[in-house]
């Protein structure tokens, strides 16, 4: 079976060869790996990464909880990259309420991320952490190729995203959730993906591997009342309705 994992953090991991990471995913069936930054001091190492490893995809962007150490001239160094490689997705990027209060200062950073993936048609990957209510003010803005990624709000919070055409990404951290079958029998399995978050979102206390994503699909599928190959099926499907193949 094939399998897309749609958010990861190669450059992230400290106690596994990476090269090894993306060998054994690939044997276990991931011919694609969305690549995602969380500051501006990842992308030249996103775009090794992708250099060496044609089924990576990069993801430039700034993660919420580094707003205040961006660079000044991040923005006009963001545009160049997304010049420079149409493939590349926007983020993650979005609104973190826990980690910073300050909604007005996420929103400043944000908001120019979201009008770069509208002027260059790309997909946009959002964080979103007790920030339902700011973000659904902003989803008139969102181009219609965007995912919430890591996905574990309320069944009425997905079912809202999804109304409104946007994708939930799915990995580990949903499976924590006391709720989680009630979460998932709620959203519309036409609009969701799977991602592994690597390295974090661990299922043990190891780092998470791409090469889970069997398990994870594995894990959910019966939850859906389908069968794991079938279930894998329908989020390939996804996957090409969302990017367009």
């Amino acid at each position: 079976m094939e399998f897309i994992d749609s958010h990861i953090h190669l450059q992230d991991y400290k106690t596994k060869d990476i090269n090894n990471v993306i060998k054994n995913a690939i044997l276990n069936g991931v011919t694609k790996f969305i690549n995602v930054s969380a500051h501006p001091s990842d992308w030249n190492t996103i775009d090794i990464i992708a250099s060496e490893h044609s089924p990576i995809i990069p993801a430039y962007g700034i993660h919420p909880w580094y707003i205040n150490d961006a660079p000044a001239n991040w923005l006009t160094e963001l545009e160049h990259r997304l010049q420079r490689n149409p493939q590349a997705f926007v983020g993650e990027c979005g609104i973190d309420r826990i980690k910073n209060t300050d909604t007005d200062a996420q929103i400043k950073i944000l908001i120019p991320q979201i009008e770069l993936a509208q002027k260059y048609h790309r997909p946009l990957i959002i964080h979103s952490v007790k920030a339902d209510s700011v973000m659904q003010k902003l989803f008139s803005l969102l181009p219609q190729k965007t995912i919430f990624h890591s996905f574990t709000g309320s069944a009425e919070w997905g079912k809202n995203i999804q109304k409104h055409g946007f994708y939930l990404g799915l990995n580990f951290s949903v499976l924590r959730k006391k709720n989680r079958v009630e979460i998932l029998q709620n959203t519309d399995i036409n609009q969701i993906l799977l991602e592994t978050d690597g390295p974090y979102q661990n299922i043990d206390n190891s780092e998470t591997l791409p090469e889970n994503l069997p398990l994870l699909a594995a894990q959910i599928a019966p939850i859906f009342n389908l069968s794991t190959e079938t279930f894998i099926l329908k989020i390939m499907q996804n996957w090409a309705n969302f990017i367009g193949e």
